[in-house]
């Protein structure tokens, strides 16, 4: 860099001045590593500018940022249906609880209505089973249906459109024959959808306390202790008596024949064929998250793989090796006295 000015009386050797007598042009040579800072800066712009994108700082940065995007991606989106498959555990459960707990009640209504000792039961632990048993299976139907209660958060109401199909529709799809759903003994109740026959039922174990069981004061839960129910445990009773009349009036009441016939009926074939629903429910969940995690791995190696390593790191090394060459020829090209 080159400042000239012209002074008076110069120093050194002077040079005449066109402009006129007395006057000489000075000029004063800079140090050549005197570079002001925005020249520098300048340059610093320009050669960036000329670099390829392998090189550059904020390509690697940003491909940094897209490996890790991918990768939470295939992490977080399989399983955006974990909420799905932590309901479908408990409702899957209380689902098939219904069923047991069908059956329960069929088999103490009958024992209450026989009362004949040979349920090594007395009447009023009949009844208080019938009765816990009964609560038992209405809460663990709202709780499947509705959800809010036994660790299941949303029911299968909200959610799945077959299980509403089954269960508020019209028919019984349990059947092996669809279009026929009488009901003799109960007319109408296996017709309008399986809520409607499931509150059948339990109006009709009501009915059965109501009609044979003790006053409810007397109900008691002792027997869900009692040692006398286990089974691997005998006594003997003091009195084991059969009423043919209790045994006819269970064949003949059109009530209780409508209980019975639920142990592997109605009642029974359609909580099984809901368990069958949310079992696929279940099934698809699974099915869509090991799709979505196949699908989410491939791109994930795809842009490691293809867009990262192929694209951008062996172009690097590339450029690396192309400028290494550059700096061997012009090392090539210096004379050697100079160095």
């Amino acid at each position: 860099l080159r400042r000239a000015s012209a002074v008076h009386g110069a120093r050194g050797c002077g040079v005449s001045s066109e402009h006129g007598e007395g006057k000489e042009d000075e000029v004063e040579l800079l140090p050549l590593n005197e570079v002001p800072p925005s020249a520098a800066a300048s340059v610093r712009v320009c050669l960036r500018r000329e670099w390829p994108l392998a090189v550059r700082t904020s390509v690697h940065v940003c491909a940094s940022l897209l490996c890790v995007g991918l990768a939470v991606l295939n992490t977080a989106f399989p399983t955006r249906g974990m909420q799905q498959l932590v309901t479908l555990a408990p409702t899957i459960n209380q689902a098939g609880r219904r069923r047991f707990l069908t059956r329960s009640c069929v088999h103490l209504a009958r024992e209450l209505v026989l009362d004949d000792g040979f349920s090594r039961m007395d009447r009023i632990d009949v009844a208080s089973a019938l009765h816990h048993y009964l609560e038992e299976l209405k809460l663990a139907n709202d709780a499947v249906r509705l959800g809010g209660a036994l660790d299941i958060g949303v029911g299968a109401d909200y959610r799945n459109p077959l299980h509403n199909e089954i269960m508020y529709g019209e028919g019984c799809p349990w059947r092996k024959d669809p279009s026929d759903c009488s009901t003799p003994e109960r007319p109408g109740a296996a017709a309008s959808g399986l809520y409607h026959l499931s509150l059948s039922f339990f109006d009709a174990i009501q009915s059965v306390l109501i009609r044979f069981g003790p006053d409810p004061s007397e109900y008691r839960d002792d027997f869900l202790t009692n040692p006398r129910l286990r089974l691997n445990e005998h006594r003997q009773f003091s009195t084991v008596t059969v009423d043919g009349n209790r045994t006819r009036l269970l064949a003949e009441d059109a009530e209780l024949v409508f209980v019975l016939s639920s142990f592997s009926g109605d009642m029974f074939s359609g909580f099984a064929l809901l368990v069958e629903v949310l079992d696929e429910e279940l099934r698809g969940i699974v099915r869509s998250a090991s799709a979505d995690n196949e699908v989410t791995f491939a791109v994930y190696m795809l842009a490691m793989f293809g867009g990262f390593y192929l694209l951008l790191f062996r172009e690097a090394v590339n450029e690396a090796r192309r400028e290494r060459v550059k700096a061997r020829a012009f090392v090539a090209r210096i004379p050697s006295y100079s160095l």
